[in-house]
């Protein structure tokens, strides 16, 4: 006795299984997008934060320059003082303050994309941010001892 042959799949099933994996393709290569856009806006707020920081660290020592020119304190037009610490330590804590919170939200975007399928990978836009926001951390602290 003959064993049947398995009948060929018709076009619609191939076409639908086709579909299907172009789908699952498509789905991979959309949520790899989206992780490199996740990536790129980290690294935009890691560049603005670094010029926020170091152009905070830069007024408070030319603050201090100044003040060192002039012996005394620096008066502005309207007769207030300017603390040399005051707008570069306000610059570099803002600075500061926005990588961190870009950093904690890089992170919760990227846990809902792995929940969607997305592989774990390695960050490197992710692990700078992190060392930039410990320096602004330190920097910070340093001129809180001074």
């Amino acid at each position: 006795m003959t064993q049947p042959t398995p009948a060929s799949p018709s076009p619609a099933e191939t076409s639908a299984d086709e579909g299907t994996r172009l789908a699952r393709e498509r789905t991979s290569l959309a949520l790899d997008r989206s992780f490199l856009a996740l990536e790129r806006t980290l690294m935009a707020w890691l560049r603005t934060s670094l010029s926020m920081i170091s152009f905070g660290f830069t007024l408070v020592k030319f603050f201090e320059f100044l003040e060192d020119q002039r012996h005394g304190p620096i008066v502005g037009r309207l007769g207030r003082i300017w603390l040399p610490t005051s707008v570069g330590t306000t610059m570099i804590l803002i600075g500061t303050g926005a990588l961190i919170l870009a950093i904690i939200q890089h992170r919760h975007r990227v846990a809902a994309l792995r929940r969607e399928g997305l592989p774990p990978q390695w960050s490197l836009a992710l692990s700078v941010s992190t060392l930039v926001a410990m320096l602004g951390v330190f920097v910070l602290l340093s001129l809180a001892v001074e």
